[in-house]
């Protein structure tokens, strides 16, 4: 045992260490991308309005409102603090190097992100060791939690949430189904995450669902623990809700339904499978060429995830319920934008280092076995 420990340790310590290597090279070397020509104007704009205490302007500011601010904001924030001066966003060309005026603004905020997929890596490394390694060289996880996008704070919540939420589960006891005060501590992670970007607190609101259901006379309390500090928490972390929280949610949400339909979408054509075109090819490593170490990830994510499914359903099912739920989401979702795929790496990893874990022990048993085999008297 004490060996299977120090092997972990040191696996979650590589997996650190490369996480921590890939996110600062492609923090540097990647060029400008298409969101963050979007989301970094607009931090600028926060951080006016905050710099001025103008937050009635906050909360009707409108630009960009079908993502929350949340992000937007704390890239704002670290502008503000670190003063960093803006750009001429006219000489930012999507695909070119970064002119040299405009690196700190792009190392600021890029950093933001990298510390968040840096953490995640960290955080799946107690869940499956080798689960964190996959997580901490996968490009796609690399690129986007390496450039100023939405995904990689609401990504960090998301884990969290589900640490939480399996933490409620497995502290119950005397008939009661979950342990009220991770659960608690779970709903508002869950909100924290829906704030970042909805359909992170979408995915993992779902995944959560099965375990939730049921209970009998313990459903009310189930549900007010979860649901009451995940739609506080949510309510509170999205100021552009707080004037009309539900005409403005609604309007934010149908925007992605219609632009899921739109002529840029349609346009675009991708097919509905898509993501597992994208779980299968390392298409970063196409696009940025010298940036990422390894593209041989996808290789190998699915096959160990649809091997360890079986082993993470009995060991770990709240991730092998955000892995299927994910995946459900990504094949039926019209828009098929490659960033959409880190709602489901980091379920799709332990997956993948449960299969791992499987085949070591089909090795180990067969090893044995032919041990035992060996040691028997020869009859003749």
């Amino acid at each position: 045992m004490a060996r299977k420990r120090i092997l972990a340790l040191l696996t979650v310590l590589l997996a650190l260490l490369a996480a921590t290597w890939q996110r600062a090279r492609a923090v540097e070397k990647l060029p400008p991308d298409f969101d963050e020509g979007i989301y970094l104007p607009l931090a600028y704009r926060y951080a006016e309005m905050l710099a001025g205490g103008r937050w009635g302007e906050v909360v009707a500011y409108r630009e960009n409102f079908e993502h929350p601010p949340l992000v937007k904001l704390l890239y704002a924030s670290e502008l503000l603090v670190s003063g960093t001066p803006e750009p001429d966003w006219k000489t930012v060309r999507v695909g070119r190097p970064i002119p040299e005026p405009a690196v700190p603004v792009f190392r600021q905020t890029r950093w933001l992100s990298g510390v968040m997929g840096i953490l995640q890596v960290g955080l799946l490394g107690a869940v499956h060791p080798v689960g964190a390694l996959l997580l901490a060289f996968d490009s796609y996880h690399v690129k986007y939690t390496s450039q100023a996008y939405l995904e990689a704070v609401p990504g960090l919540f998301a884990l969290l949430a589900v640490l939480a939420f399996e933490r409620a589960r497995r502290g119950a006891g005397r008939g009661e189904p979950f342990q009220l005060a991770p659960l608690a501590l779970s709903g508002a992670l869950l909100g924290f995450t829906a704030a970042g970007k909805y359909p992170y607190g979408m995915v993992v609101g779902l995944a959560f669902l099965p375990f939730l259901a049921g209970y009998g006379r313990a459903r009310g309390r189930v549900w007010a623990a979860f649901v009451l500090p995940a739609l506080g928490v949510f309510l509170l972390a999205h100021p552009a809700l707080w004037r009309s929280p539900l005409v403005h949610l609604w309007e934010s949400v149908t925007f992605h339904w219609d632009y899921s339909q739109s002529k840029h979408v349609v346009r675009s054509a991708l097919p509905w499978y898509q993501p597992l075109y994208h779980l299968t090819h390392a298409t970063p490593t196409e696009w940025h060429k010298g940036v990422f170490a390894t593209g041989a990830t996808v290789w190998v994510l699915l096959p160990l995830a649809a091997l360890g499914l079986p082993a993470t359903l009995r060991q770990r099912p709240v991730w092998a319920s955000w892995a299927l739920v994910g995946l459900v989401f990504l094949v039926l979702w019209p828009t098929k934008w490659a960033q959409y795929l880190l709602l489901v790496l980091p379920p799709l990893c332990v997956c993948a280092g449960m299969g791992v874990s499987t085949l070591s022990g089909l090795a180990a048993s067969l090893l044995r076995r032919r041990a035992a085999d060996s040691q028997q008297p020869s009859q003749g």
